[in-house]
């Protein structure tokens, strides 16, 4: 009897294995996301809407604009809802990886943006630079800081985002001259 109960857990162990290989993905970039779906842009310009109802957070977890994905779905009874069965974060959005600490300690004093998931943000070892937030426009970068001349007003600084992963973070001048090469620090 215990020989039997071990095949058919076995067994089952290999259906569920084959069933969640076997279904149907769809892969690209997040372009919108609620907390019941997620909308992608895939590579060939079509979209597709998948349901995030009643799904398991470890196995769909979170998504943001921009975070590459694919994701395994089955169709439900009716047809035309696709539900989500699995969602993997291919490759993270800038959203997701800008927020942090970001230090350059390769000069004479240490520099460098403290970049907050709320938006927020500050300047290290700038002085005259009183940051107040930041956000994303497309690949750029951009800081909002109190007006040195104007304490009531507000000056705008846009960066190109050269290069960025979960260690470095490369920004550029809207000219293209290098301005700042940060590491990400604890």
């Amino acid at each position: 009897m215990k020989k039997v109960l071990i095949m058919l857990v076995a067994a089952a162990a290999v259906l569920c294995g084959c069933r969640q290989n076997n279904l149907p993905t769809v892969e690209g970039c997040v372009v919108d996301a609620t907390i019941h779906s997620v909308t992608v842009q895939t590579p060939e310009g079509g979209s597709a809407t998948v349901s995030t109802l009643g799904t398991d957070p470890m196995l769909v977890p979170g998504v943001l604009p921009g975070d590459e994905v694919r994701i395994a779905y089955e169709t439900l009874p009716d047809g035309e809802t696709l539900r989500a069965v699995r969602l993997d974060i291919t490759t993270p959005s800038a959203y997701r990886l800008l927020p942090g600490i970001w230090r350059d300690c390769t000069g004479p004093s240490e520099v460098g943006l403290v970049l907050a998931e709320d938006g927020s943000a500050r300047a290290v070892g700038l002085a005259d630079l009183s940051l107040q937030d930041w956000s994303l426009d497309g690949d750029n970068l951009v800081l909002t800081a109190a007006d040195p001349d104007d304490p009531s007003g507000t000056v705008t600084l846009i960066y190109v985002i050269e290069r960025l992963d979960v260690d470095s973070l490369v920004l550029a001048t809207t000219e293209g001259d290098v301005y700042m090469t940060l590491s990400r620090t604890e």
